[in-house]
């Protein structure tokens, strides 16, 4: 039996999710540091981390999909809660930049994610095949 390996593209990918949740993260504690008001520890941020160390920390090929939930999850709460006014509307440069952290990282994890997941592994043949 053969297993399958993380090809280029999905290994990019991979890590181009992680590295977007890392960012919404930043853009969170910018904007806790600007003076939002939020929890001492964001429960966002505990999952954003989390799930970067997850996909980090973990080879299989669903782990991404853990990325892409944390972040559309963030992603709408970042809508809902009226936070993304914050993109054009910003009462200071500080929760300007938090916010532009946070929806571009949102995006990114959420697009990459997804092309990690269905991204085409390259078949790796195993010891035995073909001696």
């Amino acid at each position: 039996m053969s297993e399958m390996a993380i090809n280029g593209v999905a290994a990019t990918a991979r890590w181009t999710t992680v590295g977007g949740l890392l960012v919404c993260a930043l853009g969170i504690l910018v904007l806790r540091f600007s003076g939002v008001a939020m929890p001492p520890v964001p429960p966002a941020l505990v999952l954003l981390v989390g799930a970067a160390v997850l996909i980090t920390a973990v080879g299989r090929r669903w782990v991404p999909v853990v990325g892409v939930l944390v972040a559309a999850a963030e992603a709408a709460g970042f809508v809902l809660t009226g936070a993304a006014a914050g993109l054009f509307g910003a009462e200071s440069a500080g929760i300007a930049v938090g916010s532009w952290l946070r929806g571009v990282g949102v995006a990114v994890a959420v697009v990459a994610g997804v092309v990690a997941v269905c991204a085409p592994r390259a078949e790796v043949p195993s010891a035995g095949a073909g001696a």
